[in-house]
Order: structure tokens, then sequence, then C-alpha cells
């Protein structure tokens, strides 16, 4: 499969999340299209991504629980603490925290209750992701075991996701609210089980391309226009979704998933086409970039409460400088956590395998 571009898009849609995050405050904001302003649909992109390229890594090799838990673990926790640690210490210091907000962002359960931005307001994210990354193995296992057919685990997936959406119009549009805690602010937007279908559809999509045993196509004028398309599909139905509320006469469920079908087909076309767009777009340069988005996504709130509560330089600036300078500050700042990152693990690598080498020849 050729996962060469999805770097590239996966820091795009980490910059639309900070940009929706921040740059609200720029007087000519609400003329920005609002594919650019569209936070929710880019978590539902991660989501999609994440089970996609988890079946991919998983699917033809044999499985370790061991390993694997490792590798999940140290791909999202080390960044996670470091931006708890600075929230909290800014929220000591500066603000207030209740014991309750800590233990819960602490063992990262946040999502699972009301009010889950506390503390770190992205770390919702990753509250989720853990989740879906604990059922994943039983996923991968009733795969390998049963081998259904590949429109059977599509259809499926796709079933799944039209439940949750029609259960999330459900309590979108009725009102309800039990005190303060409305169902549609707290309940739909950052609970799990709403967000795992975008996950299994992930799943299920990359299931399918190995079981229909698909290959990557080189193509020429039309496979650019047919990513122009699917580029221009997904900037369409986000700016039309005033229209689309009016139309049905409902709240439509769109920060709940509800772009998880058209998410798969646009990463069906990036992994399955090779046009002179996409190699563009798979340049090693954006590989790197790729490679931050993560830091992106998680260190913006604590660095957005570090200007605030303890640095203020940006406060005289104008509205446009003020953002490009927190983007460039908060982009440095992911570079340096990544690279930090790898250098302490790959010193942790290096000082396992002396001491399993040292047992061996012990032994």
């Amino acid at each position: 499969m050729n996962t060469a571009t999805l770097p590239f898009f996966r820091f795009l849609a980490a910059c639309i999340v900070v940009f929706f995050h921040f740059g609200k405050e720029i007087e000519w904001y609400p003329q920005v299209p609002d594919v650019f302003k569209a936070g929710s649909l880019m978590v539902t992109f991660f989501f999609v991504l994440s089970g996609f390229l988890l079946y991919l890594g998983y699917s033809q090799k044999p499985f370790s629980w061991r390993q694997y838990i490792w590798k999940r673990l140290v791909k999202i926790l080390p960044l996670y603490y470091l931006a708890f640690v600075i929230s909290v210490g800014i929220l000591f210091f500066f603000s207030t925290l209740s014991w309750y907000d800590f233990f819960r962002n602490l063992f990262c359960v946040q999502s699972w209750q009301p009010y889950p931005l506390t503390v770190n307001f992205t770390s919702w994210f990753v509250s989720a992701l853990l989740f879906f990354y604990v059922i994943f193995p039983l996923i991968l296992f009733f795969l390998k075991k049963i081998r259904p057919k590949g429109w059977l685990v599509l259809l499926a997936g796709m079933l799944l996701w039209a439940g949750t959406q029609w259960f999330a119009v459900k309590i979108l549009n009725s009102g309800v609210s039990i005190g303060k805690f409305y169902w549609s602010a707290t309940l739909l937007y950052y609970f799990p089980p709403f967000h795992l279908c975008s996950f299994l559809i992930g799943v299920c999509g990359a299931y399918c391309l190995m079981t229909w045993d698909l290959q990557v196509r080189n193509g020429g004028i039309f496979s650019v226009m047919t990513t122009c398309v699917l580029l221009s599909g997904v900037a369409m139905m986000v700016q039309l979704q005033p229209q689309m509320n009016k139309l049905v006469g409902l709240s439509l469920p769109f920060s709940v998933s509800f772009y998880a079908p058209l998410m798969l087909l646009l990463v069906w076309h990036l992994t399955l086409s090779r046009n002179s767009l996409l190699q563009l777009l798979a340049w090693p340069k954006f590989t790197i970039l790729g490679g931050v988005s993560y830091a992106l996504f998680i260190l913006q709130g604590p660095l957005d409460k570090l200007d605030t509560y303890v640095l203020t330089p940006r406060h005289e600036m104008g509205s446009v400088t003020k953002f490009m300078v927190f983007f460039a500050v908060l982009l440095c700042v992911s570079f340096l956590a990544v690279w930090a990152e790898k250098a302490v693990a790959k010193r942790l690598a290096r000082r396992l395998s002396r001491s399993s080498g040292s047992g061996c020849a012990r032994s």
C-alpha cells in the first residue's frame, strides 16, 4: 500500500485543528473556508487513519501483546504526560485544579465523564484513542480467526456508523440535559463509543484492501482529477453544513464521526493511487512534518496556557502576527519534543539490548 502521502495529510489536519482553536481572533477568520476551521472533522480523520494503519501494520505479521502494548504506549504517552505536567503546573500556580480533574487526566480516563477539557483540552483524544488501542487486538484476532468476506466487514462497519449517527441525531435534537450536563456537548462530542465507529471504519477499510488484494496503480490526469474531486468534495460538504441541516430539518452530528465514510474513501484513494500530485505530496520533507503532527495536536493547549499565564509577550501584537508567532513557536517546540522523545527511546532501547545481551552471556 502507498502510504507515503498520509503524513502530509496528517500534518495538514493537525494544522487545521490549531487554526480552529486559536485563529478565531483574526479579523478575516469568518471569511476563511469552513474546511480550514473544521477541527472536529480532522479528529474523525485521525481516528479513521489510526484504525486503517493499525490493521495494515499488524495483519501480516505475528501479534505479540507485549510488543503491541509497548509500542502503543511509547507512541502516545510520553508527549501526553509532558503536556499534562506543563498544564498541571500552570493551573496549580496560576489558576485552579481539582483533585478529581487531576486524577482522571493522570489515568487518561477524562473522556468517559462530563467536562473532559479541564486540564489539557485536546487530551480527550488520547483518552479515546487508548480505548481503541485496547480493543483492537480483539478485533484483529476475530478477523484473522474468522476471515469473513471483505464486503461483510465493511457492511458491519457502516451499519455501526449508521446506528451511531441515528442515536447522535436523536440526542442532538432532543435537548436532553441533566442539570448542567448537556448530552450534546459532552457525551456526544467526547465520549469514546461515539467515535468508535470512525476507528472501526478505518480497520474495516484496511481489511477490505487486504482481502480484495488491491494494488497501487499509477495514474495520469484522470487520477489527479479524482484526487482533486475527493478533496473538493470534502471541502464542499463542510461548507454546506448549514444547508444540509436545513434540508433535513435537523441538526446533523457533523462532529461525531459523520464524515467517517468519506474519510475512508479519501484514505483508500491516497493509498491505492500514485499520480503527479500525490508524488509531490509524498515529498520526504512532508514525512518529517507528519512526524510532529501528534505533538502539534497535544502541545497546543499547554503552550497557550504557558503564554497566557507566564510569558504574555504576544498580547500587544496584531491578531495575525499573534497567531503566526504562536504557530511558529508551537512547531519548533513540537520538533524539539519529538527529537527528545526519539533520543530517549533510542537510549532506552540500547540499555535494554545491552542488559538482555549480558543476561544471555551469563546464562
